[in-house]
């Protein structure tokens, strides 16, 4: 019997380890029905977009506050929108921020005396936020239940 508990943690280590690295967004239909559903008038802004890269780019919207959302073409495009944007927030030295990577995810946040900006890619789909700190907890809520 000791045998099988050990074995079964075993298991239950390594599947909790692997999953560690990995994040899942939903699709894009389904993050608009999502958020309509969590009260925010979702906006395709994708004609207004002048990078051909880009494949949607969403704006949600709550009344409180706003966030961003794109697709892109590929993942590449999507990786080289997160360094960018990453790096926009990096560019005020007074506040740092905290970076995150797993196999198909980067995540940068950054929190100033004002401000909460967070920007996240996973696969080719990439969330851009800046909102006043009191919004943290809420839009953190939100993009927990998009995948982000």
């Amino acid at each position: 019997m000791r045998k099988v508990l050990i074995v079964l943690t075993m298991v239950c280590a390594l599947f909790m380890l692997s999953a560690c690295g990995n994040k899942q967004v939903l699709s894009d239909s389904k993050m608009v029905s999502s958020l309509r559903k969590e009260g925010f008038n979702v906006t395709d802004i994708s004609d207004s977009m002048e990078d051909s890269s880009i494949k949607v780019v969403r704006t949600a919207n709550n009344g409180k506050y706003q966030f961003e959302y794109y697709v892109f073409k590929s993942e590449e495009s999507a990786k080289n929108a997160y360094k960018n944007n990453a790096n926009l927030f990096k560019e005020d030295k007074e506040f740092k921020g905290k970076e995150k990577h797993g196999d198909n995810y980067d995540e940068y946040i950054q929190e100033t005396d004002d401000y909460y900006n967070k920007v996240v890619r996973v696969d080719k789909t990439l969330v851009y936020v800046s909102v006043n700190a009191d919004y943290k907890k809420d839009v953190n809520s939100i993009l927990n239940k998009l995948g982000f």
